[in-house]
Order: structure tokens, then sequence, then C-alpha cells
């Protein structure tokens, strides 16, 4: 699969750097089978690490134009292409939503899972951190509810993601299945 060969690639040459950064969205479904073909590589970065990934981003790939849309607030946004592969880098990811803001703090302790690919060390965002973004991300919520019977029928792996998730603005709804699915 293309998309694995390239962000092998980076993932070689980030962790060279020492970079905190952690693969999200589609790919990240798709490695825990929720999906059968991911869309791009969504990266989140440390955001004191996001000079240092978009200097080797640009050095490997082309860089694309950015349109800031709403609702997002996210601090840092790059897009790039490499190897016919779009990637989305991302520090400081933000939501806004009816309550308020909904910010990730995304830092070295946010990477609790790892995969090997082609023999290089993947860092893996958390399902139960994407799970919030896909409710709150416009158009997203199928996404929310794959993740979702997931972790009816396998559990929660990284429960003090969601808790400190509900320490911040949330919509009812979502704040009512967040504490359903811990009771589980």
């Amino acid at each position: 699969m293309e998309i694995l060969e390239t962000l092998s690639f980076i993932g070689n040459i980030s962790n060279n750097g020492n970079i905190t950064w952690g693969v999200g969205g589609s790919l990240l479904l798709r490695f825990h089978q929720l999906i059968d073909k991911p869309n791009d590589i969504d990266i989140l970065v440390d955001l004191d690490h996001t000079t240092q990934m978009n200097q080797i981003l640009s050095l490997i790939g082309t860089e694309k134009e950015v349109i800031r849309t709403e609702p997002f607030r996210t601090k840092y946004f790059n897009k790039f292409h490499i190897n016919y592969i779009d990637l989305d880098i991302m520090g400081g990811f933000a939501i806004e939503h009816q309550e308020g803001n909904y910010q990730l703090s995304f830092t070295q302790q946010s990477i609790v899972e790892h995969k090997q690919v082609n023999g290089v060390d993947i860092p893996l965002c958390t399902l139960e951190d994407w799970y919030i973004f896909y409710w709150l991300i416009p158009g997203k919520k199928e996404k929310a509810v794959l993740i979702e019977n997931y972790f009816k029928a396998t559990g929660i792996k990284h429960p003090s993601v969601f808790e400190e998730g509900l320490k911040q603005p949330l919509p009812a709804d979502l704040k009512y299945k967040i504490m359903h699915l811990l009771k589980k």
C-alpha cells in the first residue's frame, strides 16, 4: 500500500528528528480495522515541533494551499503532497462548537500506542481523542459511530483521555455518550 510506504518514509525522518507526532484520522481507523481505505495521512504534532516538522516535509514534498475553515481553531495547520499522498499536519488542534472550544494538548504523553510499518516505529493517536474529534467535526459523525461501536465491542483502552476531555467544554449529548462509554 503506497500510503504505508509514504508513512514509513515520513516516520523514519521524523523519529530521527526527535519530533513528537502521531497518526490520526482515517489511517488510524485503518490500523484498528475500522475502515478499509484511508483518504490521506493526518498527523498531529506537538506545537513545539511544528516548525521542525514543516522544514522536514518541505524538503521531501510539495506544500499545498491551506484554506482555514469554520469551525476549526487549530493553531498550526499545513498540507503537503508526498508520493501522490496528501498529508495534513496539525499542531494545537482545536475546534469550536456550540458550547465553546475543544482543544487537544498533544504531547509525548499523548502517544500510548505504536505500530511497526516497514520496520519503522509509527506513533498512533488514541481512538478516544479521535472519537471526540469526529463528533465535533461537521460531517464526520459516521466515523465517530464506527469508533463507538468498536469501544462497545472491545472496551476503552485509554479512559484518562475521556476523563481529560470531559474537563473541557463539550456538547451535552457528547458528554453523555462519553460518560456512558466510561461506565461500561
